[in-house]
């Protein structure tokens, strides 16, 4: 398997068999408890020169959640659409993740994830299974992206507990 492939399923695996949505829905509170254990230091170390910090993982979900806020949207309006893939390394560094406040992060993290949610609840079902076509990943649905982002956000929560021990 590639490392996309690996990827791809570790991201499915941690949100199989339970409810993608209510996952999104904790995600913010459990990363706001993680956080409260947290020195200010231990927020800005890298665990190694290659891995982001906490504050740094923390400013990617909340720039990861403003991608995903325009292609549930996207998908919904324009099914079949194509779905640009990003550079997170590049976004991370054009946007100096390592001097971002993770209280600042978190904040717009919550915002972002309350208003994708409250999109969500109010999609029909056919709207569910409305699709684009990833440049990574091929063709996936509005549900099939709800349960990546929830396995995305439990991997990044993982990623914090093991740089907190």
């Amino acid at each position: 398997m590639t490392d996309t492939t690996d990827y791809l399923t570790r991201i499915r695996d941690y949100a199989q068999g339970k409810d993608p949505l209510e996952l999104q829905k904790q995600t913010p509170a459990v990363l706001a408890e993680l956080m409260a254990r947290a020195s200010d230091e231990q927020l800005a170390r890298r665990p190694s020169r290659d891995k982001w910090s906490i504050g740094e993982i923390l400013a990617h979900l909340a720039e990861d959640e403003i991608a995903t806020a325009w292609r549930y949207r996207q998908m919904v309006e324009h099914t079949g659409l194509q779905l640009a893939g990003f550079d997170q390394d590049l976004w991370a560094r054009i946007g100096d993740y390592a001097s971002r406040a993770p209280q600042e992060s978190l904040a717009l993290f919550r915002l972002l994830r309350n208003a994708n949610l409250q999109f969500l609840q109010h999609i029909t079902p056919e709207q569910w299974e409305c699709f684009g076509i990833h440049a990574e990943r091929g063709r996936i649905t509005v549900r099939d992206l709800v349960v990546h982002m929830a396995g995305h956000d439990a991997n990044h929560i993982e990623q914090i507990r093991k740089v907190l021990g």
